[in-house]
């Protein structure tokens, strides 16, 4: 790992979640496997190992500073704003000592609304219907129409599910140290909405978040991935947000003040996934391809 680190001189890694948890509830069932709780903290032993854990404000510092180049620093990213980071991640993250920010769909806060992949997952667990899983953002209200149809009720799952951090919660963390960006209003695919509408998406949750949370930073991740996304909404965004965050693995981009992260989620240890994308920007590089170059 020493040496990967030094070959590719990338010193800083920006590891990323969704659910860290023994469970597999409806909603995500169909989607994607949770984190189990084990394997989060192996993953989190290995990381101790190789890097030192820093703050979003640590963080933020490297935009006037500079990353230092004879340091190793890893920051935890956590994307939808799941229940699971109250009541499973982050007492493991005191227990050890590590930062964390937990990027937030404002619209989902206090269980308010559903996302919509979350509903084809719950459709999904009763109808056993492919077709489902591949409905898109644009027709997403096929999904209540079916919903309605056999009987679901979306709000009442919410209610007794509770799959988002509430208000309350998310404040207690904020005493506890853990850090919160924004994610969107409702988790579209960017690429497949105008640059109004991602400009849109993006002003109005980092200032709904960072106003009922009283944040004087402002970060956001995108929802999905950030693929297909030009150099013109990040102009659109620039003096509204300090940092931004993609998910394309261990990559550099040449859009301004954005990071991308790795997902680590994949069905390996965490040891053999950092060291998959260590290896796999060594590939890259030699043929110019470790950079996302945007127009």
């Amino acid at each position: 790992m020493d040496a990967l680190i030094i070959k590719t001189g990338q010193n800083l890694l920006l590891p990323f979640y969704h659910v860290v948890s023994d469970n597999n509830p409806k909603h995500v069932k169909h989607l994607y496997t949770p984190r189990s709780i084990h394997n989060f903290k192996k993953d989190l032993d290995f990381l101790l190992e190789h890097f030192k854990s820093i703050s979003l404000d640590h963080l933020l510092s490297f935009k006037k500073d500079g990353i230092p180049s004879h340091k190793r620093y890893f920051h935890l990213t956590f994307d939808d704003g799941m229940s699971e980071f109250y009541t499973i991640v982050a007492p493991i993250l005191r227990e050890k000592g590590v930062h964390a920010t937990v990027f937030l769909n404002s619209n989902f806060i206090d269980n308010k609304e559903l996302f919509y992949r979350f509903k084809a997952s719950i459709l999904y667990d009763k109808l056993k219907d492919n077709k489902l899983l591949k409905v898109s953002y644009q027709a997403k209200e096929q999904l209540n129409e079916l919903a309605n149809k056999h009987g679901i009720n979306f709000d009442q799952y919410l209610q007794q599910q509770q799959p988002y951090l509430t208000s309350a919660q998310i404040k207690e963390l904020q005493e506890q140290g853990f850090t919160f960006g924004a994610h969107s209003k409702n988790h579209p695919l960017y690429k497949d909405i105008e640059l109004d509408a991602q400009v849109i998406q993006t002003k109005d949750s980092i200032a709904s978040i960072t106003k009922a949370f009283n944040l004087d930073y402002a970060v956001f991740s995108f929802p999905f991935t950030d693929d297909g996304v030009k150099l013109a909404f990040f102009d659109a965004i620039n003096s509204d947000v300090d940092f931004t965050f993609g998910c394309a693995g261990l990559k550099e981009d040449n859009a301004p003040n954005h990071f991308q992260r790795i997902g680590m989620e994949a069905n390996k240890s965490g040891k053999e996934i950092i060291k998959s994308e260590y290896l796999y920007y060594l590939m890259k590089e030699k043929v110019g391809k470790h950079k996302i170059m945007r127009r």
